[in-house]
């Protein structure tokens, strides 16, 4: 019998969350409609983040809820979700980050059948989460978004910045 290394975990679970989140949201789908099941997913997607946020803000020992706490945590979850960004502006008051691929939008990409979703999935799903997760973290943390993947742009945007 194999002993399990971490790597053999890490393979494990990293391969089967998208799989996992995909067909949860399919069957779903297929049993209440796409309406009920993104109304479903998207409830289930703002308790998670709420959870993943508070444990790899404990993960990474961080005490407190400035901005660059939160470009910390936020790169953190893209970079272990193999999303693919550059930091534009990376100063004490200001983060501009650019998101070159987001691992939900190409899994969508890869499948015919949802290509018809991925806007939806951006604007009912993406826009919000963040816009959340930024307001429950700190309120004089801003968001400003220009830029849509999943909207036909090329790129995401996420511009942060501390308000007056």
């Amino acid at each position: 019998m194999k002993k399990v290394s971490k790597e053999d975990k890490l393979f494990y679970f990293e391969r089967n969350f998208f799989t996992l989140d995909g067909l949860w949201m399919l069957e779903t789908e297929n049993e209440v409609g796409w309406d009920t099941a993104l109304k479903i997913d998207k409830a289930v997607w703002d308790k998670l983040l709420k959870i993943i946020i508070r444990r790899i803000k404990k993960y990474l020992k961080i005490d407190t809820n400035t901005l660059q706490d939160l470009i910390e945590i936020l790169t953190f979850r893209w970079s272990v979700e193999g999303w693919k960004y550059n930091i534009l502006i990376d100063e004490e008051n200001e983060v501009l980050i650019e998101i070159n691929e987001c691992p939900y939008k190409s899994i969508m990409d890869r499948n015919p059948d949802r290509h018809d979703k991925i806007e939806s999935i951006c604007k009912d799903m993406c826009l919000p989460f963040y816009e959340k997760i930024v307001r429950d973290f700190n309120s004089k943390i801003a968001l400003k978004r220009t830029k849509y993947l999943g909207l036909g742009n090329n790129k995401c945007d996420f511009h942060f910045y501390i308000t007056k």
